[in-house]
């Protein structure tokens, strides 16, 4: 093999790990997949919220599909077919990702869920970068298998389309098969995670990541408050959360919105109701799987990252009670 043969092999091996990234953690954080998938069904059209559930769980095939089409790549297994395959769905992954961009969508692209959060525009170039490396991998493939014999012996290079290994169809058939295991095991028991939110006692709020405060949720007790500046109920809330927040007894108290620092709906809320808590925006997708079934405000005591409890907008608890639930 020549300099451009094993160049376009280096490639298709990088993309390789990328997918096999982007497939286990979807794996092992489906029901954070589902609410990412669950706009980009909306973007599609996909109004009515039944159907545009049942795409994001359709979806959820995309873990152990990426996560066995990653080992492929890497282990050179059928690159005829699986070359094509994963440059057709990364050039999927880039126009969808470019939409949700070109339509100013605040939402998580949801190619490496918990693990980096990416918005729709950095998601759309880079997915454009890496589709522009299959292309040339898979060019590469078709150039050395044009120029060189067949090779039957498994080698590093992939020369001649070979595998890299001898045991290499068992190790990519026993990568789909753990995807499919670990991605039912873990989607499953959390199905009450997709009917009543992702707020609920016990879930850890993998995932989430805050503008406009550095805090890290993952360390310590916080109390988290879900709101809107233009709610309302939540108008309504401040003066009681200004009197949580300003309690030394209690933890720090960070409320979470949708809208962006400098929204003119902030601006003015902060303006008008001089909030003694701070206010960090969360990426739309997040907020809905905090919100969903519930409304908001919500008010929820988190320690190292789980939450603890949470309580509804009709239901507040008092200044007392909380120092009661702290022990404080």
């Amino acid at each position: 093999m020549d300099g451009i043969s094993k160049a376009a092999r280096v490639g298709q091996i990088i993309i390789g790990v990328v997918y096999i990234v982007a497939g286990a953690v979807k794996v092992w954080e489906p029901v954070l997949f589902y609410w990412e998938a669950i706009p980009y069904a909306q973007l599609l059209g996909v109004v009515e919220w039944e159907t545009a559930s049942a795409v994001a769980k359709a979806a959820l095939v995309l873990g152990p599909i990426e996560f066995v089409l990653g080992w492929a790549l890497l282990l050179n297994w059928q690159p005829r077919l699986c070359l094509p395959v994963a440059t057709v769905l990364m050039a999927a992954f880039t126009a969808l990702t470019a939409k949700a961009w070109h339509m100013g969508a605040s939402i998580d692209c949801g190619c490496f869920g918990a693990l980096v959060e990416r918005g729709p525009g950095e998601a759309a170039i880079e997915d454009g970068v890496m589709v522009v490396v299959l292309l040339f991998a898979w060019w590469g493939m078709r150039r050395s298998a044009n120029a060189a014999p067949v090779v039957d012996r498994p080698n590093w290079w992939g020369a001649g389309g070979a595998p890299i290994w001898p045991l290499t169809s068992r190790i990519v058939l026993g990568a789909l098969a753990v995807g499919l295991v670990v991605g039912g095991v873990r989607f499953f028991p959390e199905l009450e995670r997709i009917a009543q939110s992702d707020l609920k006692s016990g879930v850890r709020l993998s995932g989430l990541a805050l503008k406009g405060v550095d805090v890290d949720l993952m360390e310590g007790e916080y109390l988290i408050e879900l709101f809107s500046p233009t709610c309302s109920h939540c108008k309504n809330a401040v003066p009681k959360m200004n009197v949580i927040a300003q309690d030394p007894q209690l933890p720090r108290l960070i409320a979470l919105t949708s809208f962006a620092q400098d929204a003119p709906q902030v601006i003015d809320f902060k303006k008008q109701l001089q909030p003694r808590f701070d206010i960090a925006t969360i990426s739309l997708t997040d907020f809905r799987r905090l919100t969903f079934g519930h409304g908001f405000p919500r008010l929820a005591y988190i320690a190292d990252g789980v939450v603890q409890q949470v309580w509804e907008s009709n239901y507040m608890p008092t200044q007392a009670r909380l120092r009661e639930i702290m022990g404080s």
